[in-house]
Protein backbone atom coordinates (compact mmCIF):
# COMPACT_ATOMS: atom_id res chain seq x y z
CA UNK A 1 0.00 0.00 0.00
CA UNK A 2 1.25 3.26 -0.70
CA UNK A 3 -0.43 6.02 1.73
CA UNK A 4 0.05 9.20 -0.23
CA UNK A 5 0.63 10.22 -3.69
CA UNK A 6 3.26 13.01 -4.88
CA UNK A 7 0.55 15.09 -5.87
CA UNK A 8 -1.64 14.39 -2.46
CA UNK A 9 2.12 15.17 -0.27
CA UNK A 10 2.17 18.44 -2.60
CA UNK A 11 -1.27 19.45 -1.70
CA UNK A 12 -0.56 18.97 1.46
CA UNK A 13 2.54 21.16 1.39
CA UNK A 14 0.30 23.70 0.27
CA UNK A 15 -1.16 24.28 3.42
CA UNK A 16 2.20 25.75 4.81
CA UNK A 17 3.70 28.58 4.34
CA UNK A 18 6.94 30.17 5.04
CA UNK A 19 5.08 32.52 6.83
CA UNK A 20 7.13 36.05 7.96
CA UNK A 21 9.75 35.86 5.49
CA UNK A 22 8.48 38.81 4.56
CA UNK A 23 7.92 41.06 7.83
CA UNK A 24 11.73 39.86 8.18
CA UNK A 25 12.42 42.80 5.82
CA UNK A 26 11.22 45.62 7.52
CA UNK A 27 10.16 46.64 11.09
CA UNK A 28 7.03 48.61 11.82
CA UNK A 29 6.67 50.99 8.52
CA UNK A 30 7.95 54.72 9.91
CA UNK A 31 8.64 53.28 13.27
CA UNK A 32 12.19 53.83 12.71
CA UNK A 33 11.99 57.80 12.27
CA UNK A 34 9.48 57.89 15.39
CA UNK A 35 11.84 56.61 18.25
CA UNK A 36 12.49 57.74 21.50
CA UNK A 37 14.58 60.75 21.17
CA UNK A 38 17.09 59.21 23.59
CA UNK A 39 17.60 57.12 20.52
CA UNK A 40 17.99 59.59 17.65
CA UNK A 41 21.38 61.15 16.64
CA UNK A 42 22.50 64.53 16.98
CA UNK A 43 21.06 66.81 13.86
CA UNK A 44 20.28 70.25 12.83
CA UNK A 45 16.43 71.54 13.09
CA UNK A 46 16.58 71.05 9.53
CA UNK A 47 17.49 67.81 9.25
CA UNK A 48 14.48 66.73 11.62
CA UNK A 49 11.54 69.01 10.07
CA UNK A 50 12.51 67.39 7.01
CA UNK A 51 12.17 63.82 8.37
CA UNK A 52 8.89 64.56 10.19
CA UNK A 53 8.15 66.10 6.57
CA UNK A 54 8.00 62.20 5.59
CA UNK A 55 6.45 60.80 8.43
CA UNK A 56 3.78 63.14 8.12
CA UNK A 57 3.20 62.53 4.77
CA UNK A 58 0.08 61.34 2.98
CA UNK A 59 0.73 58.27 1.13
CA UNK A 60 3.91 55.85 0.53
CA UNK A 61 4.31 57.88 -3.02
CA UNK A 62 4.65 60.67 -0.90
CA UNK A 63 6.73 60.08 1.43
CA UNK A 64 9.29 58.16 -0.91
CA UNK A 65 9.28 62.04 -2.82
CA UNK A 66 9.75 63.72 0.72
CA UNK A 67 12.41 61.34 1.26
CA UNK A 68 14.00 61.79 -1.96
CA UNK A 69 14.46 65.91 -1.26
CA UNK A 70 15.91 64.69 2.23
CA UNK A 71 18.45 62.90 0.78
CA UNK A 72 18.74 65.49 -1.84
CA UNK A 73 19.68 68.38 1.05
CA UNK A 74 21.09 65.91 3.45
CA UNK A 75 22.77 63.49 1.75
CA UNK A 76 25.68 62.92 4.59
CA UNK A 77 22.98 63.36 7.57
CA UNK A 78 23.57 60.58 10.17
CA UNK A 79 19.41 60.31 9.42
CA UNK A 80 19.86 58.55 6.31
CA UNK A 81 19.92 55.18 7.32
CA UNK A 82 16.85 55.18 9.32
CA UNK A 83 15.19 57.15 6.13
CA UNK A 84 16.25 54.25 3.95
CA UNK A 85 15.09 52.10 6.40
CA UNK A 86 11.99 53.55 6.91
CA UNK A 87 10.73 54.26 3.46
CA UNK A 88 11.59 50.74 2.59
CA UNK A 89 9.43 50.01 5.52
CA UNK A 90 6.62 51.91 4.14
CA UNK A 91 7.15 50.45 0.30
CA UNK A 92 6.68 47.00 1.67
CA UNK A 93 3.24 47.72 3.31
CA UNK A 94 2.13 48.94 -0.01
CA UNK A 95 -0.63 46.69 -1.26
CA UNK A 96 -0.88 47.19 -4.53
CA UNK A 97 1.60 44.80 -6.90
CA UNK A 98 1.79 47.77 -9.49
CA UNK A 99 2.27 50.45 -7.28
CA UNK A 100 5.20 48.81 -4.80
CA UNK A 101 7.07 47.73 -7.70
CA UNK A 102 7.27 51.03 -9.14
CA UNK A 103 7.99 52.80 -5.88
CA UNK A 104 10.72 50.47 -5.65
CA UNK A 105 12.27 51.15 -8.47
CA UNK A 106 11.77 54.90 -7.77
CA UNK A 107 13.42 54.07 -4.44
CA UNK A 108 16.57 52.35 -6.17
CA UNK A 109 17.00 55.60 -7.68
CA UNK A 110 17.50 57.58 -4.86
CA UNK A 111 19.35 54.99 -2.46
CA UNK A 112 21.97 53.59 -4.26
CA UNK A 113 24.53 52.33 -1.51
CA UNK A 114 24.25 48.19 -1.12
CA UNK A 115 23.04 48.33 2.15
CA UNK A 116 19.86 50.21 0.80
CA UNK A 117 19.76 47.84 -1.95
CA UNK A 118 19.76 45.46 0.36
CA UNK A 119 16.53 46.33 1.74
CA UNK A 120 14.63 47.30 -1.12
CA UNK A 121 15.28 44.52 -3.20
CA UNK A 122 13.35 42.04 -1.33
CA UNK A 123 10.44 44.07 -1.70
CA UNK A 124 10.62 44.47 -5.21
CA UNK A 125 10.87 40.92 -5.74
CA UNK A 126 7.86 41.00 -3.56
CA UNK A 127 6.01 43.06 -5.82
CA UNK A 128 6.94 40.91 -8.86
CA UNK A 129 5.51 37.89 -6.92
CA UNK A 130 2.21 39.62 -6.03
CA UNK A 131 2.04 40.74 -9.81
CA UNK A 132 2.77 36.94 -10.70
CA UNK A 133 5.68 38.36 -12.62
CA UNK A 134 7.94 35.44 -11.12
CA UNK A 135 10.27 35.44 -14.06
CA UNK A 136 11.52 39.00 -13.46
CA UNK A 137 11.55 38.56 -9.50
CA UNK A 138 13.76 35.41 -9.54
CA UNK A 139 16.00 37.84 -12.44
CA UNK A 140 16.16 40.79 -10.19
CA UNK A 141 17.29 38.87 -7.15
CA UNK A 142 20.02 36.77 -9.27
CA UNK A 143 21.15 40.40 -10.22
CA UNK A 144 21.70 41.77 -7.30
CA UNK A 145 22.87 38.26 -5.77
CA UNK A 146 25.77 38.25 -8.02
CA UNK A 147 27.23 41.28 -5.72
CA UNK A 148 25.70 40.74 -2.85
CA UNK A 149 25.91 36.54 -2.67
CA UNK A 150 25.40 36.42 1.31
CA UNK A 151 21.97 38.88 1.29
CA UNK A 152 20.57 36.49 3.80
CA UNK A 153 17.35 38.93 3.13
CA UNK A 154 17.11 38.05 -0.54
CA UNK A 155 18.41 34.89 -0.15
CA UNK A 156 15.37 33.48 2.19
CA UNK A 157 13.12 35.31 0.19
CA UNK A 158 13.55 33.90 -3.59
CA UNK A 159 13.60 30.55 -1.92
CA UNK A 160 10.22 31.22 0.08
CA UNK A 161 8.67 32.36 -3.37
CA UNK A 162 10.32 29.49 -4.86
CA UNK A 163 9.17 27.04 -2.53
CA UNK A 164 5.28 28.79 -3.52
CA UNK A 165 5.71 27.81 -6.65
CA UNK A 166 6.62 24.29 -6.18
CA UNK A 167 3.18 23.99 -4.14
CA UNK A 168 1.54 25.65 -7.27
CA UNK A 169 3.06 23.02 -9.52
CA UNK A 170 5.77 25.10 -10.94
CA UNK A 171 8.83 23.52 -10.82
CA UNK A 172 11.19 26.01 -12.88
CA UNK A 173 12.66 28.17 -9.87
CA UNK A 174 13.56 24.76 -7.91
CA UNK A 175 17.21 24.61 -8.54
CA UNK A 176 17.47 27.99 -8.27
CA UNK A 177 15.84 28.38 -4.84
CA UNK A 178 17.47 24.72 -3.50
CA UNK A 179 20.99 27.30 -4.27
CA UNK A 180 19.95 29.66 -2.71
CA UNK A 181 18.33 27.90 0.63
CA UNK A 182 21.35 25.86 1.04
CA UNK A 183 23.42 29.34 1.31
CA UNK A 184 20.91 30.89 3.45
CA UNK A 185 20.98 27.71 6.27
CA UNK A 186 24.61 27.64 5.77
CA UNK A 187 25.11 31.33 6.79
CA UNK A 188 22.92 31.09 9.73
CA UNK A 189 24.63 27.63 10.82
CA UNK A 190 27.67 29.49 10.58
CA UNK A 191 26.28 32.66 12.58
CA UNK A 192 27.21 35.06 9.84
CA UNK A 193 25.07 37.72 10.56
CA UNK A 194 24.89 40.49 7.79
CA UNK A 195 26.75 44.17 8.80
CA UNK A 196 23.74 46.30 9.41
CA UNK A 197 20.86 43.53 10.92
CA UNK A 198 19.92 44.15 14.05
CA UNK A 199 20.51 41.15 16.47
CA UNK A 200 16.66 40.84 17.06
CA UNK A 201 16.77 40.18 13.17
CA UNK A 202 18.85 37.80 13.25
CA UNK A 203 17.71 35.83 15.81
CA UNK A 204 14.29 35.39 14.11
CA UNK A 205 16.15 33.98 10.82
CA UNK A 206 17.83 31.57 13.38
CA UNK A 207 14.75 30.22 15.18
CA UNK A 208 13.27 29.82 11.77
CA UNK A 209 15.78 27.36 10.46
CA UNK A 210 13.87 24.37 10.91
CA UNK A 211 10.97 26.46 8.31
CA UNK A 212 13.99 26.63 5.74
CA UNK A 213 14.71 22.85 6.15
CA UNK A 214 11.37 21.58 5.55
CA UNK A 215 11.08 23.86 2.95
CA UNK A 216 14.52 22.68 1.32
CA UNK A 217 12.73 18.93 1.76
CA UNK A 218 9.45 20.41 -0.16
CA UNK A 219 11.51 21.46 -3.02
CA UNK A 220 13.44 18.46 -2.96
CA UNK A 221 10.50 16.18 -3.47
CA UNK A 222 9.37 18.38 -6.04
CA UNK A 223 12.46 18.20 -8.06
CA UNK A 224 12.47 14.28 -7.14
CA UNK A 225 15.74 13.76 -5.22
CA UNK A 226 13.79 11.56 -2.58
CA UNK A 227 16.93 11.02 -0.47
CA UNK A 228 17.91 14.60 -0.65
CA UNK A 229 14.36 15.16 0.89
CA UNK A 230 14.72 12.54 3.51
CA UNK A 231 17.57 13.94 4.99
CA UNK A 232 16.28 17.70 4.83
CA UNK A 233 13.09 16.47 6.09
CA UNK A 234 14.56 14.13 8.83
CA UNK A 235 17.25 17.86 10.03
CA UNK A 236 13.85 19.78 9.78
CA UNK A 237 12.50 16.99 13.26
CA UNK A 238 15.72 17.19 15.00
CA UNK A 239 14.94 21.23 14.98
CA UNK A 240 11.62 21.08 15.39
CA UNK A 241 10.34 17.54 17.19
CA UNK A 242 6.98 18.98 17.32
CA UNK A 243 6.18 19.91 13.86
CA UNK A 244 3.58 17.20 12.45
CA UNK A 245 4.16 18.15 8.90
CA UNK A 246 7.59 17.28 9.01
CA UNK A 247 6.67 13.79 9.93
CA UNK A 248 3.90 13.34 7.35
CA UNK A 249 6.37 14.00 4.92
CA UNK A 250 8.90 11.63 6.26
CA UNK A 251 5.83 9.02 6.42
CA UNK A 252 5.27 9.08 2.51
CA UNK A 253 9.01 8.57 2.10
CA UNK A 254 10.00 5.92 4.46
CA UNK A 255 6.73 3.98 2.92
CA UNK A 256 8.42 4.56 -0.05
CA UNK A 257 11.42 2.70 0.54
CA UNK A 258 9.60 0.04 2.43
CA UNK A 259 7.31 -0.75 -0.92
CA UNK A 260 11.05 -0.49 -2.85
CA UNK A 261 11.98 -3.14 -0.47
CA UNK A 262 9.41 -5.35 -0.35
CA UNK A 263 8.72 -5.73 -3.45
CA UNK A 264 12.89 -6.53 -4.26
CA UNK A 265 12.52 -9.41 -1.14
CA UNK A 266 9.30 -11.20 -2.75
CA UNK A 267 11.67 -11.27 -6.25
CA UNK A 268 14.04 -12.54 -4.57
CA UNK A 269 14.40 -17.05 -4.60
CA UNK A 270 14.43 -18.71 -1.30
CA UNK A 271 17.93 -18.98 0.25
CA UNK A 272 19.87 -16.82 2.68
CA UNK A 273 20.46 -13.89 0.46
CA UNK A 274 16.54 -13.31 1.00
CA UNK A 275 16.47 -14.59 4.70
CA UNK A 276 19.47 -11.93 4.92
CA UNK A 277 17.10 -9.19 3.25
CA UNK A 278 13.99 -9.63 5.69
CA UNK A 279 15.12 -7.97 8.98
CA UNK A 280 15.99 -5.38 6.22
CA UNK A 281 11.77 -5.15 5.45
CA UNK A 282 10.86 -5.32 8.54
CA UNK A 283 12.87 -2.26 9.77
CA UNK A 284 11.65 -0.24 7.32
CA UNK A 285 7.69 -0.85 8.01
CA UNK A 286 8.88 -0.09 11.67
CA UNK A 287 9.77 3.21 10.26
CA UNK A 288 6.65 3.85 8.98
CA UNK A 289 4.77 2.87 11.58
CA UNK A 290 6.65 5.21 14.17
CA UNK A 291 6.97 8.61 11.34
CA UNK A 292 2.74 7.50 11.22
CA UNK A 293 2.64 7.19 15.43
CA UNK A 294 4.18 10.60 15.54
CA UNK A 295 2.57 12.31 13.01
CA UNK A 296 -0.79 11.57 14.69
CA UNK A 297 0.64 12.25 18.18
CA UNK A 298 2.22 15.77 17.01
CA UNK A 299 -1.24 17.00 14.39
CA UNK A 300 -3.39 16.29 17.31
CA UNK A 301 -5.84 20.03 17.02
CA UNK A 302 -4.27 21.03 14.13
CA UNK A 303 -7.13 22.01 11.42
CA UNK A 304 -4.67 22.35 8.87
CA UNK A 305 -3.90 18.97 9.13
CA UNK A 306 -6.71 17.29 10.18
CA UNK A 307 -7.63 15.27 7.54
CA UNK A 308 -4.34 14.08 6.90
CA UNK A 309 -4.12 12.65 10.63
CA UNK A 310 -7.72 10.57 10.18
CA UNK A 311 -5.58 9.04 6.97
CA UNK A 312 -3.17 8.40 9.03
CA UNK A 313 -4.60 6.80 11.51
CA UNK A 314 -6.08 4.20 8.77
CA UNK A 315 -2.84 3.98 7.33
CA UNK A 316 -1.11 3.09 11.18
CA UNK A 317 -3.99 0.63 11.94
CA UNK A 318 -3.29 -1.38 8.88
CA UNK A 319 0.31 -1.25 9.17
CA UNK A 320 0.35 -1.88 12.87
CA UNK A 321 -1.84 -4.75 12.50
CA UNK A 322 0.07 -6.14 9.55
CA UNK A 323 3.19 -6.31 12.17
CA UNK A 324 1.06 -7.16 15.18
CA UNK A 325 -0.83 -10.39 14.52
CA UNK A 326 -3.81 -8.04 13.13
CA UNK A 327 -3.51 -6.87 16.73
CA UNK A 328 -3.71 -3.26 17.32
CA UNK A 329 -2.93 -3.94 20.69
CA UNK A 330 -0.47 -0.90 22.31
CA UNK A 331 -0.70 1.41 19.52
CA UNK A 332 -3.04 4.19 21.17
CA UNK A 333 0.03 3.98 23.65
CA UNK A 334 2.96 4.09 20.75
CA UNK A 335 0.68 7.50 19.78
CA UNK A 336 0.54 8.60 23.54
CA UNK A 337 4.11 8.40 23.69
CA UNK A 338 5.04 10.87 21.11
CA UNK A 339 2.77 13.33 22.40
CA UNK A 340 3.43 16.40 23.66
CA UNK A 341 3.39 17.00 27.41
CA UNK A 342 0.74 20.20 28.20
CA UNK A 343 2.39 22.83 29.71
CA UNK A 344 1.49 23.83 33.22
Amino acid sequence: MRIRSFAACVALASLFCLAGWSSLVRANALSVLAQEKSDQPKVSAGEQKAAEAIISALDAAAKVKAGAAFVKKYPKSSLRPRVAQALANEIADVKDAAQKITLAQEYQTIFKEPSDQELIVPVLVDGYADAKRFDEAFAAGAEFLKSNPDSIRLLVRLMALGTDQAKQRNGKFVEASLQYGAHAIQLIESKKMPAGMDAATWKHYESNLPVLYQSMGILSLVKGDRSEAKTRFTKATELAPADAFNFLMLVDIFDAEYQDLAKRYQAMPSGKAKNDEYPKVVAAIDKVIDALARAIALSEGDARLEQARLQSIKDLEIYYKYRHNNSTEGMQQLIDKYKVAAKP
